[in-house]
C-alpha cells in the first residue's frame, strides 16, 4: 500500500524566499548609488547622443530621447527596490543569498564546497565604502556574488567564510 500525500491546501504556506528562522542581513543603502551613477552616465551618454542625432541628422532621433527618458525613470524606481531586496544569511552548514523582486532567487552554497573565497572593490565603491564578496565553488552554478556590503563586513563575511569552509573541507 502506497502512503498518501496530503492535500495540496493541506500543506505548509512558508515562503522558500524567507525560510522560518533565517534573518537576511541586507546589503549596503550605498549599492543604490553605486547602481544608480553607472547607469546615469551610461543613460547620460545615450541621451546626449541622440539629442545631437535628433537636431544633426533626423528628428526621428528624438524617440531614442524619449526612450532613453522613459527608461532612466524606470531605473531611478526598479534599482532602490532591487537593492532592498537582496540579503544574505549564515546557517550552520551554507550561505543563503537572494535578491530579486519578480523573479526571486535564492542560492544555498554549502560551506564544505567553497573552493575560495575573495573581496573586490572598483573604484565607485571605494569612494563609497562598499565592496563585493565573491564565493567561488567547484561548479560555476553556485558561484556568488555579494556586493553592496560595507568594507568591515565584506572583509569580516570573507574571512568567516573561509573558515567555515576550511572547517567543513577538512571533515570530507
Amino acid at each position: 500500500m502506497s502512503p498518501t500525500l496530503p492535500h495540496p491546501t493541506a500543506l505548509p504556506t512558508a515562503d522558500p524566499f524567507a525560510p522560518d528562522g533565517v534573518d537576511f542581513r541586507p546589503v549596503s543603502p550605498r549599492l543604490i548609488t553605486a547602481r544608480l551613477v553607472s547607469n546615469l552616465v551610461f543613460n547620460g551618454v545615450c541621451l546626449i547622443g541622440f539629442v545631437a542625432a535628433g537636431i544633426w541628422a533626423s528628428p526621428w532621433f528624438h524617440i531614442g530621447t524619449v526612450l532613453v527618458v522613459v527608461l532612466t525613470v524606470w531605473e531611478l524606481w526598479l534599482i532602490p527596490r532591487q537593492v532592498r531586496a537582496m540579503g544574505y544569511a549564515m546557517a550552520d552548514d551554507h550561505l543563503l543569498w537572494r535578491k530579486g523582486i519578480m523573479f526571486r532567487r535564492i542560492n544555498v552554497i554549502p560551506y564544505g564546497r567553497m573552493q575560495f573565497v575573495d573581496t573586490s572593490q572598483g573604484p565607485l565603491g571605494r569612494h563609497l565604502g562598499i565592496a563585493e564578496v565573491k564565493l567561488h565553488t567547484a561548479s560555476a552554478s553556485t558561484d556568488a556574488t555579494i556586493n553592496g556590503l560595507p568594507v568591515a563586513e565584506a572583509e569580516n563575511l570573507r574571512r568567516l567564510l573561509s573558515e567555515r569552509g576550511e572547517q567543513r573541507m577538512a571533515g570530507l
